[in-house]
């Protein structure tokens, strides 16, 4: 079976199993603990119930940016309602968005209530494209119709919701973008999802998948349903389901709806209040350091999430649209970084410092450091010149770029270092810079967490051969990912 199963407990997992295989598993438990998750895990990838396939497919995710400020009464009355309640209101905020990243052979994903697929089919119809419906309303004689004239390029645009996630097969040869206009709410809904397109016997070298995220925005001060609650549900695997599906630990169980609408209500109208109120703390610049002081660092991570917030932010936005933001609130910046070096207090090992080791055995090396940060590099190898880049310049040796276009000529480097710095929707762009400002033998070295590349691994080792380097050797640590990899030497011969 190379679908990817979704099940809701351990029970349905062990049912998958023995249906699937006509026989019994009373060694299996399906009691919610890891032990039992992780046992289920074993037997799922033993009977190839879960087969993960080597796609030779690039899947590339955005999520474009949608101000929703003018949404507040809106979404105070629907946060009291139903999470499906808030989604309607942003879709309607999404509609022009999402027709604007339309293409013939797009499949739309929503959620089929009152208010949500019926007027985006109308948008659609009304831009010229011809539309088909794939949802729990029509029967399975309909869905199929649809379905075999989206494949036939008879209709343009298919609109799917939770029936078009599973047991769909053949929209990979005729689709290549899925727009989600309202997310699913797990991880393994959203994988399945993304599966109906990013499958083996796909027509395309690359998928793409879209997804508009609603954001209020105030001076730096950030409320998102998409982006804070639904987008990072989906990204950590918390339940035991996952870690029967995919092996990986949960760090809780996710929170139940309920509980997720009364966080979210309690944080939009915190955020309110704070922006009617003026409660924006104006930060003097000449305060800014690393780390910041204790009362203006309390002050700012109000407005700006913790840690994890930050690096979610960062890492679904453009770099372009970080260093503008970045250049208007330069704190930002430097929050960031004071929750940085406060996180590596906790840690054993500390990526910058384990490259710079082995660069110390070397002398008068050319290092390109692509998203600095406080310089640690520059000061750790003084025997090197190191070129330091990143968004803000935190003294005078660091130049202020976009780390995708730095004022290196071409093939100047010997080292060109990314130590947790490959944030940004748009990192391909950051290795291409790499390529270009480094010699022909010189190499790419890459530290980042394991956490964040546990599905995307080989995707990453394949983009960086994509793009002319050789990987020499890549290792795992307890906590993070180094990859070495060279640019071949020029054969003039």
């Amino acid at each position: 079976m190379s679908a990817t199963p979704v099940i809701n407990n351990l029970y349905e997992a062990k049912a998958l199993l023995e249906m699937t295989r006509g026989e019994k598993f009373d060694e299996l438990k399906t009691f919610s603990t890891i032990a039992n998750a992780l046992a289920m895990h074993e037997k799922l990838m033993l009977h190839g119930i879960r087969y993960r396939p080597n796609y030779k497919i690039a899947i590339a995710e955005s999520f474009p940016e949608i101000s929703g400020e003018h949404l507040r009464p809106q979404l105070i009355a629907a946060i009291k309602t139903s999470p499906l309640a808030v989604e309607q209101v942003l879709l309607s905020a999404k509609v022009d968005t999402i027709i604007a990243h339309l293409k013939t052979g797009t499949l739309i994903y929503t959620h089929y209530v009152e208010g949500m697929v019926e007027p985006l089919r109308k948008a659609i119809a009304a831009a010229g494209y011809k539309v088909g419906l794939f949802t729990g309303v029509e029967d399975t004689k309909e869905r199929d119709s649809a379905k075999q004239k989206f494949i036939a390029r008879e209709i343009d645009i298919l609109i799917g919701t939770a029936p078009i996630g599973t047991g769909v097969d053949g929209l990979q040869y005729v689709c290549d973008r899925l727009i989600i206009a309202s997310p699913p709410w797990t991880h393994a809904e959203y994988e399945q999802l993304v599966g109906r397109i990013y499958r083996q016997k796909s027509a395309f070298a690359k998928v793409e998948v879209i997804i508009p995220q609603v954001i209020l925005d105030h001076q730096g001060d950030i409320w998102s349903w998409d982006r804070q609650y639904r987008w990072s549900r989906i990204q950590w695997k918390k339940s035991l389901a996952d870690t029967a599906i995919d092996g990986v630990i949960p760090k809780g169980e996710l929170a139940s709806e309920k509980v997720v609408l009364q966080k979210v209500g309690e944080a939009l109208q915190t955020w309110i209040d704070r922006v009617e109120s003026g409660d924006i703390y104006e930060i003097n610049r000449e305060e800014l350091r690393v780390p910041l002081p204790e009362a203006i660092a309390k002050i700012l991570q109000r407005r700006f999430g913790d840690f994890s917030a930050m690096n979610n932010r960062f890492n679904n936005s453009y770099s372009q649209t970080t260093g503008d933001r970045l250049k208007a609130n330069p704190e930002e910046w430097y929050q960031y970084h004071t929750l940085y070096r406060a996180a590596r207090e906790t840690w054993q090992e500390i990526p910058y410092e384990k490259i710079a080791e082995k660069l110390q055995n070397y002398t008068n090396l050319q290092i390109g450091d692509f998203g600095c940060g406080e310089a640690k590099l520059a000061e750790l190898l003084p025997n090197h010149q190191v070129h330091s880049f990143d968004h803000i310049a935190i003294n005078a040796k660091v130049c202020a770029c976009d780390i995708s276009h730095t004022p290196l000529p071409d093939v100047t480097l010997n080292v060109a270092i990314f130590s947790l710095s490959l944030m940004g929707l748009n990192y391909t762009d950051y290795l291409q810079e790499a390529h270009r400002t480094i010699k022909s033998g010189g190499s790419l070295l890459i530290a980042e967490t394991i956490s964040r590349w546990t599905d995307k691994k080989q995707e990453l080792l394949d983009l960086i051969t994509s793009l002319g380097f050789t990987v020499v050797k890549e290792q795992e640590s307890d906590r993070f990912l180094y990859i070495n990899a060279t640019k071949p030497l020029i054969t003039l011969i």
